[in-house]
This record gives structure tokens, C-alpha cells and sequence, in this order.
């Protein structure tokens, strides 16, 4: 049995009680780059991106930290159950759909887990108690379920964004949490003078509260926009291009 968790959030959280080997994915990729032929090239293509653009992070981490968590889905054996554990906000749903795509050869049951809290909760917002029984209540993927995830993974790094929009309509009945999270998606890809939803979001935002203090934006666009599931780190570099763009606009 394997459980595929989220973040180290979850893991820092996740009941004893519950057996198996456990993956962290420790990745944002529906922040940079995504097109790759292989894992590995994946993989040094995200490194780069995400040791530039974040001063904490560097390529050695990514192979110490990152890398070996995908090891652990990609030897899963054909007899192994693998569980799940993704919320269904953007940010976890592209992550979902990576960890499918490179489970799809994979001959053992697939389960999803979703939290049973609202977007703005997720996980963080349940107890042992409720993580124990969303475990019990896991839902089996089924084959088509699983073809679906893994190629909107496909779609995805394409950036076809119109492509995942009708394909997530067209499956909304069996997997309803697809469609909102690519219309979020959509929604963040800039256009002429529009910046993209979170941008356009974090402006509103700022001179609602007539303030640029990026912990009180950070808090309203959390919980006014959970569908992104961003954190900190994402919407502070947003945040960090937007008044550039404005010191440049002037």
C-alpha cells in the first residue's frame, strides 16, 4: 500500500493508524515550466525554474527532497494499492495529474482521496478522526477515470487549455472537481491588458483594503480565490511582478 500525499503539510499530519509507505510530493507545477519527454527531463527543467525564481530553493534539494518521491510511485509493484490524498484546488489538481500520468502503467488499484472540507480547509482542516475515515471512504478510480487524469497531465504541459475544458465538462458527472479547477486555469492565462485572474485578483484586492501589506493580501486572496490553492511563496512572487509591472507602467 501506498499513500501519495500532497505536501509535507499533510504528512505532518497523517494518522499512524493508517499502514502503507507514504510519497510526499513536494512540487507546485502548475507554477513554471512543465514540458518534458521524460521525468528526468522534467525534472532538471524544474529544478532550474524553481532554484531562479525562489532563493530558497536550489537543484540539490530538488534531487535530494523532490526526485526521490517519484522514485517511490514509478517502482510501485502491480500488487501495490496506491491511495491519493489531493484536494481539488488548481495547485493539487495539476499535481494529481502528473502523479496519474506516471502511475499509468501502473496494474494495481489507484483510490482518490478528497478532503471533506471546504477549498479554503482541504486537509488541514480535518482531524485524525476524519482523515481516518476519508481513508475508509476512498474512492476507487476506475479505468477511464484514471486514462482521464493522466491525459489531462498530457494536456496540460501542451498548455491546450480549451482541450481541458471540454474534456473536463464532458466528465464532470463522474469527476465534478476537474472542471472548476481548469476554469481556474483559464482564467489565469493573461490576454492584451488583462494579467490573468490571481494578478488581476491581488490589485482588486489591494485597493479594496487600501493597503500593500502582502500578509493581509495573501490572506484575503486565500480565501476569496482558494480555487488556486497557491501559497505563499506563488502569490508573493506574483504579487513581487505586479508592482513591478506597475513601477514600469508609471
Amino acid at each position: 500500500m501506498l499513500h501519495v500525499l500532497n505536501g509535507d503539510s499533510l504528512a505532518s499530519s497523517f494518522p499512524a493508524s493508517i499502514s502503507g509507505n507514504i510519497a510526499i510530493i513536494r512540487e507546485c507545477l502548475v507554477d513554471g515550466p512543465v514540458n518534458a519527454e521524460t521525468v528526468d527531463e522534467l525534472a532538471v527543467i524544474r529544478a532550474n525554474y524553481l532554484s531562479k525564481t525562489y532563493p530558497e530553493a536550489s537543484v540539490t534539494d530538488y534531487n535530494t527532497n523532490v526526485v526521490p518521491e517519484f522514485e517511490k510511485i514509478l517502482t510501485a509493484t502491480a500488487a501495490t494499492q496506491v491511495y491519493l490524498w489531493f484536494e481539488n484546488d488548481l495547485f493539487c489538481q495539476v499535481n494529481l495529474w502528473f502523479v496519474v500520468n506516471l502511475l499509468k502503467h501502473h496494474k494495481g488499484q489507484l483510490y482518490l482521496i478528497n478532503p471533506t472540507t471546504d477549498l479554503i480547509e482541504g486537509f488541514g482542516g480535518m482531524n485524525e478522526l476524519q482523515l481516518e475515515q476519508a481513508y475508509r471512504d476512498a474512492k476507487p478510480l476506475t479505468p477511464n477515470e484514471r486514462h482521464i487524469l493522466s491525459d489531462m497531465w498530457d494536456i496540460y504541459q501542451r498548455a491546450d487549455v480549451a482541450e481541458a475544458l471540454t474534456l473536463s465538462k464532458q466528465v464532470s458527472p463522474e469527476l465534478p472537481f476537474l472542471y472548476p479547477a481548469v476554469q481556474a486555469w483559464k482564467d489565469s492565462i493573461p490576454h492584451g491588458d488583462y494579467l490573468g485572474k490571481p494578478k488581476e485578483a491581488m490589485k482588486d484586492i489591494a485597493a479594496q483594503l487600501g493597503t500593500d501589506d502582502f500578509g493581509k493580501i495573501f490572506r484575503a486572496f486565500h480565501v476569496k480565490y482558494a480555487i488556486y490553492g497557491y501559497g505563499d511563496l506563488q502569490v508573493k512572487r506574483l504579487w513581487e511582478e505586479l508592482k513591478k509591472e506597475e513601477v514600469k507602467n508609471k
